[in-house]
């Protein structure tokens, strides 16, 4: 039975719904740990500012709850209880501030219509051509919309009602990333330290915890990270042939 984790972004609580989502996925061959995070309910009161939701406390709080996990994926409710923020802005800032940088992301809306809706109608414009019928046309602050949804490295988005059997779906057929499986396996012996193993000086004496650390926040330390693992992988396995 293969192992898997999932964190759920929502102002409800998740209980029940969690709780039948590991049952079927145990079902599937998936042994699912599979936590919540209840931003925007009112009574969770650590990510809450009069009552709004307050991006600087949930990523304290964040960091602090699931500090050395990483989730295989995370799924974020849209309607967050909150004039301000909905689910994609706060995934937006889970990626500026580089949160669960490789966790696959999904969005999830018992209204997906309208949120959809909320972004085409106000931006619909009529494009009159010459000798052509009129041709309806989306504004350029539209397709800025649409395309941040794109950038943000969302890979679905969905109503709520089949939300569990996409991210079934997805745990049991979609190949990881190598740094998600990297930063993973690292963070489950955060305190372990490399000693004497790397030619690279930037990773000798570090913990496990402060290599996972350099592959979420610096880009080129991690490319040269995972250079050197791949490196002496191969090199392991020449001289076992």
């Amino acid at each position: 039975m293969i192992k898997r984790t999932c964190l759920i972004v929502d102002n409800e609580d998740q209980t029940e719904e969690i709780e039948k989502l590991v049952r079927d996925a145990r079902n599937q061959g998936i042994d699912l740990d599979c936590q919540q995070f209840e931003v925007g309910n009112t009574s969770y009161l650590e990510v809450l500012s009069s009552g709004k939701i307050d991006l600087a406390k949930v990523e304290f709080e964040v960091k602090r709850r699931y500090k050395n996990i990483v989730f295989d994926i995370i799924a974020f409710d849209y309607e967050l209880d909150d004039e301000e923020i909905n689910g994609v802005e706060l995934l937006r800032n889970f990626n500026k501030k580089r949160i669960f940088k490789y966790s696959p992301k999904l969005v999830y809306s018992g209204v997906l219509d309208n949120v959809l809706k909320d972004i085409i109608e106000p931006s619909l414009d009529i494009l009159k051509l010459k000798n052509k019928p009129d041709k309806a046309i989306i504004k350029q602050e539209g397709l800025v919309k649409i395309k941040s949804l794109i950038r943000h490295r969302v890979f679905e988005y969905l109503d709520r009602d089949n939300r569990d059997a996409i991210i079934i779906k997805f745990l049991k057929e979609e190949i990881q990333s190598t740094e998600l499986i990297v930063t993973q396996a690292l963070r489950m012996y955060p305190e372990f330290k490399f000693e004497n193993n790397f030619v690279n000086d930037n990773f000798q004496g570090k913990t496990f915890a402060e290599v996972a650390d350099l592959l979420d926040n610096d880009d080129k330390l991690g490319s040269e990270f995972k250079r050197e693992i791949i490196q002496q992988v191969v090199s392991y396995l020449t001289e076992k042939i």
